[in-house]
Order: C-alpha cells, then sequence, then structure tokens
C-alpha cells in the first residue's frame, strides 16, 4: 500500500512539474517586431537610397555600352563585304571591346550587390541585436524559459503567452 501511495505522489509531483514547466513557454513573432521598430524603418530606407543609387550606375553604365555600340553599328551599316574585310582589326577591336565593358558590368552590378549586402549587414545587426535583448529581458523579468519564434515555419502551434506587447514596451515602441 505505501509503495502504490508512493507511486502516485510521484506521478503527481512529476505532472505537477510538467505544467509548472510548460507554464514557462512564450512566443513572440520577430519579424512583426523588427517591422515595428523604428531603426528598422530608417534603416530600410538607406538601404532604398543606395540600391537606388547603385541602380542608377548600372544604367548610366549600360546607356554608354548601348551608344557606343548602336554607334559602332550605325558606321559598320554602309560598309560593303569588301570593307569589312579591310577592317577586321578593327572589328576584333570592337569585340575585345564588347567582352571587356560586359565583364565591366557584371563586375559592377557584383559590387552592388555585395555593397548592399554590406550595408544591409552593418545596419540590421544593431537592431537585431537590441530586439534580441529586449527579448531576453522580457523573457527573464517574467521568468520564461523558451520562448518561441511563430515567424519561422517549425511551430505549428501557439497557444502560450505572446510577449510581443512586452517587448514593444521595453522598446518604447507604441
Amino acid at each position: 500500500m505505501k509503495k502504490i501511495t508512493l507511486v502516485f505522489l510521484l506521478t503527481a509531483c512529476v505532472g505537477a512539474f510538467q505544467f509548472i514547466k510548460a507554464q514557462n513557454i512564450a512566443h513572440v513573432n520577430s519579424m512583426e517586431l523588427l517591422s515595428l521598430m523604428p531603426e528598422k524603418k530608417t534603416a530600410d530606407d538607406q538601404l532604398k537610397t543606395l540600391a537606388d543609387q547603385k541602380k542608377a550606375e548600372i544604367k548610366k553604365q549600360e546607356e554608354s555600352f548601348t551608344a557606343k555600340y548602336e554607334k559602332i553599328q550605325k558606321d559598320l551599316q554602309g560598309k560593303s563585304q569588301a570593307d569589312l574585310e579591310k577592317m577586321k582589326d578593327q572589328l576584333q577591336k570592337y569585340e575585345e571591346d564588347f567582352q571587356k565593358d560586359q565583364q565591366s558590368l557584371v563586375a559592377l552590378r557584383e559590387e552592388a550587390a555585395k555593397a548592399l549586402d554590406k550595408k544591409q549587414a552593418d545596419l540590421y545587426e544593431p537592431i537585431m541585436k537590441k530586439a534580441q535583448d529586449a527579448i531576453d529581458s522580457v523573457a527573464k523579468a517574467k521568468g520564461y524559459l523558451y520562448v518561441f519564434d511563430t515567424s519561422q515555419p517549425s511551430l505549428l502551434y501557439a497557444e502560450g503567452p505572446n510577449i510581443l506587447n512586452d517587448v514593444k514596451a521595453k522598446l518604447g515602441i507604441k
């Protein structure tokens, strides 16, 4: 009888512990939180400005190359086959220039993409750290052991407390 009572009490304690432990789980949507942060909006504006600048540079270079090669095509249009044969070296030079210009344009695009990626990382890193610090602070203050990010597809169910409003308050966001 004592063994049955002990097993029953042990089972009840484990069940109560699991219930208490389950109450230490919360969730927050980090993407929603970031979208509400004014720093992110400022960073997005800076990235858009930089992207527009890079697009303008690329477009200017593309237009320059297009004009250059349209002029060459126009000059070659009226030429006979015999004239073109005489210009063989010049035609080869045009082709080499065209390939160099294409490579230059590809390099400019790659440089623009790298510059945007670096700027994004530089701008978003302190914002992400600030958000994470606020989440950590709220979780510790409320005694949560786990906080799930509902913006990630791995969480299938979120019924526990949502700490987004607490984190927004910690960050001073209304």
